[in-house]
């Protein structure tokens, strides 16, 4: 018999020893076939990349130095698939490294090369692979598009163990999402394509078990997966066996069977660490960590979650650093071990932060809350647990059960009554949610205990009778009667037991019953609450809605990845076309923008205002094109939504509302403002030559008479009346400049060239510092608009005051065009300069104020030119028929 034994454990020595060798040859021999020159191209090719597919799961970085080698190969012989192919290796790998953003960029580059080489395989891989970079960061609806797209062209191909691979996917989306009855049917579906396509695959059998356990049929579960085991276990896939045991120990920890949890998460961790896959070996450390962790084991949970961080660190797993610290250090937390739990809150959420994961950031706002509340900071733990409050709304509703239920303990503190009983009454709320669920799961346990109870029961009465069977075969003696009577004693206990169990399972039976009753009363109710909710949500949607259409906004929705823009009808009304009859794109917007809108903007797009700004949201206004060819004045709202792993902008939202009549509302009053200001310039310069310029003159001629006749007056009496006379003279001058300066007598008379040239002698006659030019191609043309010349005359005295004012300049070149559609008047001085773009910005140069408001009234164009040392223009335009 030993000896037996001893071929016996040789035999499976031999088989492991072979399995080993086998999986390693085979990657050696598909290594060997590359590295032969004498083969085909192709042939190298398909085995370069044969091999990164079978070393991925154990060393996934060696498979970005074998993709890159593919990728140069193939791009030397310009094999186009090769090189889409090549990506699409190195795309797996990204993924499996957590870099999905890098990933998805890579797996386009495949598809657009696909294309190239019209190879539908290359692309419909590719488009598979952006798929599940979707699916892995969570926006499910965007990777069913793909995946189904790459079904579409699986199809066309007849690849059903592709299709089957789509299949499985889409049904653990659905999982997730709840959607059972979708998640069964591509599941089933799955299992059948890859039946008609010959492979064994275990996933749907895996993902169908997941299915049943939630739906309570735990039995069928487990017998779903160790069916998924068989196969794995035919096809001698360790990986796959492994990932099978990890399955079944999550089906009896959600039903609380810790004995087999612990059994088969160890199984499927000695085979992980066996074959060095990490990425598994992670998993099930974690498991144990927080089995470990809800049983209050903390030392033991602590070392799990060590010896899982060192190898999430050496996989780079983020996500799972980040879950790893956190629980570690709520174990810190809660063991009053408070030095190091601020350290580590602070590394999670920064993880956390930059993978844009919600419920992670939340759960490090309640333990900064926990972690001040224990150290008597109650402003502080409000404010983190209110804001993980916040963040966990919609989420998960035992992250807002235990989020309020600490509020409601820290205002109670507080004696804040009125806040604690708002945070209790969200409390019992979600409780009783949890509860239900919690019920539910406690009824299936029940029941699940029972049927093993049941088959205990059978197991051990078939058991007994067996052994008395053969104890009957072996002890046949003289004394048959003892025999007899030993018999009837053994059946007579085993019945005895048999019916007291059936008492026990009767009464559990009836417990169940009960709890089946309540349950069901309780889901009536939560069925009510679900009713009630959705109909307010039914109703603020359809607020929403109404609101919207009553705006008359168009609303835009940008994704800055992949450059993808979404518009509304409203936008397509405002600027006068039917729904969707110009394409949605950026370039069509932006091509509508006025282009002196564009110059002030000075970006390539009001879109990149958006990302530039440090509050990553937008308010500015515009100019755009409308159908008939005219422009209408818009106000552009935009705000960032959500952004990637690398803390980038990934969606942008805003909206176009329509301000031509506000805008043409603040023009005329500007104007209104404009004509006022001029008719009481006009009316002060009247007043000013009319009454007291002639007072000052006939004054003046009085004093002359006077002087005349004055020679026998003493000469002090002289000297006064000689100093009052030059006064005198004096204000007449001034008196007729600022009569000249309001309402100047040239522009009415002459017209603007001979205004401007008096302004100019003027100014020049005051100053040997400076020299003037100006210069004009006006011709006969005269300006007929009042308000224009005006204006121009306004900007020109403003321009040279300032000049005179700030510029130390020692020369200033004056230009005023005629041009077809516009008038240009050019100011440039060579002075000292300044900083034009931060004076604009803040608005402190009050001259500017005054020219851009006198511009603004008449639908005018400013532009300042002036950098410091290298003197100033100024570009004024203003259309003729503004």
């Amino acid at each position: 018999m030993g000896r037996r034994n001893k071929h016996i454990l040789i035999s499976i020595f031999l088989i492991f020893v072979s399995e080993v060798a086998f999986c390693q040859t085979k990657a050696d021999s598909l290594w060997n076939v590359w590295s032969d020159s004498k083969m085909e191209d192709t042939t190298r090719l398909e085995a370069l990349l044969k091999h990164g597919k079978e070393i991925i799961k154990k060393d996934t970085d060696s498979v970005f130095t074998i993709a890159d080698i593919g990728y140069q190969f193939a791009e030397e012989r310009n094999l186009l698939e090769y090189q889409s192919a090549s990506l699409v290796v190195k795309g797996k790998a990204l993924y499996r490294k957590g870099s999905y953003v890098e990933a998805e960029d890579t797996f386009n580059e495949a598809v657009a090369l696909g294309r190239e080489a019209e190879d539908s395989l290359s692309v419909s891989r590719g488009i598979y692979g952006i798929g599940s970079t979707y699916y892995a960061r969570g926006e499910y609806e965007t990777a069913i598009e793909y995946y189904k797209r790459s079904y579409a062209i699986f199809l066309m191909l007849n690849d059903k163990e592709r299709m089957g691979d789509v299949m499985n996917n889409i049904g653990i989306i659905h999982l997730i999402q709840k959607d059972y009855e979708n998640a069964e049917k591509n599941l089933i579906r799955c299992h059948e394509l890859y039946t008609e396509a010959g492979v064994l695959k275990s996933a749907p059998l895996n993902n169908l078990a997941i299915l049943k356990s939630r739906k309570g049929d735990v039995s069928g579960a487990v017998e779903l997966q160790f069916e998924a085991l068989k196969i794995n276990e035919k096809k001698g896939s360790d990986y796959s066996i492994a990932y099978t045991y990890m399955n079944i120990a999550n089906t009896y920890g959600q039903f609380k069977d810790d004995e087999n949890y612990l059994k088969y998460t160890q199984k499927s961790y000695d085979i992980r660490k066996r074959i060095g896959d990490k990425a598994g070996m992670l998993r099930c450390l974690s498991g144990f960590g927080i089995f470990y962790d809800k049983r209050k084991e903390y030392d033991k949970a602590l070392g799990y979650y060590e010896e899982a961080l060192l190898i999430a660190e050496e996989l780079d797993r983020k996500l799972s650093i980040s879950n790893l610290l956190l629980n570690k250090g709520l174990i810190k937390l809660r063991t009053d071990q408070l030095e190091v739990v601020l350290v580590i809150i602070n590394q999670t959420l920064e993880i956390n932060r930059k993978l844009d994961n919600k419920k992670g950031i939340a759960n490090c706002y309640y333990s900064y809350g926990m972690y001040y509340k224990k150290k008597g900071n109650y402003d502080k733990a409000i404010y983190y647990i209110n804001k993980a409050m916040t963040l966990a709304e919609g989420l998960e509703i035992e992250q807002t059960r235990d989020f309020a239920k600490a509020l409601y303990q820290v205002y109670s503190d507080l004696g804040q009554s009125k806040l604690a009983l708002k945070n209790y009454e969200i409390y019992i709320e979600t409780r009783d949610s949890v509860l239900n669920l919690e019920n539910q799961q406690d009824v299936l346990h029940q029941q699940y205990k029972y049927e093993n109870e049941k088959r205990a029961l059978a197991d051990s009465l078939n058991y007994a009778s067996q052994q008395q069977i053969n104890h009957e075969k072996l002890t046949q003696s003289k004394n048959q009667r003892t025999a007899l009577i030993i018999i009837l004693g053994l059946v007579t206990m085993f019945t005895i037991f048999a019916i007291n169990r059936v008492r026990l399972t009767r009464r559990q039976k009836r417990i169940i019953e009960g709890q089946v009753v309540e349950l069901n009363e309780l889901n009536d109710h939560l069925e009510e609450k679900v009713i009630e909710r959705s109909k307010e949500i039914a109703d603020r949607e359809e607020q929403l809605r109404y609101a919207l259409e009553a705006s008359n906004d168009g609303i835009w929705d940008w994704k800055v990845k992949s450059n993808q823009m979404t518009f509304s009808p409203a936008l397509y009304t405002m600027l006068g076309y039917a729904p969707y009859e110009f394409k949605e794109d950026s370039i069509e917007i932006q091509n509508r923008i006025h282009p002196d809108d564009l110059k002030a903007m000075e970006t390539n797009s009001y879109l990149d205002l958006i990302l530039q700004s440090k509050e990553s949201n937008l308010i500015t206004e515009a100019r755009l094109k409308n159908k008939a060819g005219k422009y209408i004045w818009v106000q552009i709202k935009g705000k960032v939504v959500s952004f990637d792993q690398e803390g980038q902008p990934s969606r942008v939202v805003g909206t176009f509302t329509d301000i031509t009549s506000i805008k043409q509302k603040a023009q005329d009053i500007l104007n209104a403002v404009m004509k006022t200001e001029d008719i009481e310039r006009n009316r002060i310069s009247k007043d000013i030559h009319d009454g007291l310029q002639q007072t000052l003159t006939v004054s003046s001629l009085n004093f002359q008479k006077v002087r005349k006749s004055m020679n026998e007056l003493p000469p002090e009496v002289i000297e006064t009346f000689g100093t009052a006379y030059d006064y005198l003279q004096k204000s007449i001058t001034e008196s007729r400049s600022v009569a000249h300066n309001l309402m100047p007598k040239a522009i009415v008379d002459f017209g603007i060239i001979k205004a401007f040239e008096s302004l100019i002698f003027e100014v020049d006659k005051s100053t040997d510092e400076i020299e003037f030019e100006f210069f004009h191609n006006f011709g006969e043309h005269q300006i007929e608009n009042q308000q224009i010349k005006l204006t121009l005359y306004r900007i020109l005295q403003e321009g040279i005051n300032n000049i005179f004012k700030y510029s130390k300049a020692t020369k200033i070149d004056i230009q005023l065009k005629n041009y077809e559609d516009i008038y240009m008047l050019t100011i440039e001085d060579n002075g000292v300069g300044f900083d034009a773009r931060q004076v604009l910005k803040e608005g402190s140069g009050i001259g500017f104020k005054s020219m851009k408001n006198r511009l603004d009234a008449v639908g005018g164009f400013l532009e300042v030119e002036s950098r410091e040392g290298r003197g100033t223009t100024l570009l004024i335009e203003i259309n003729k028929k503004f």
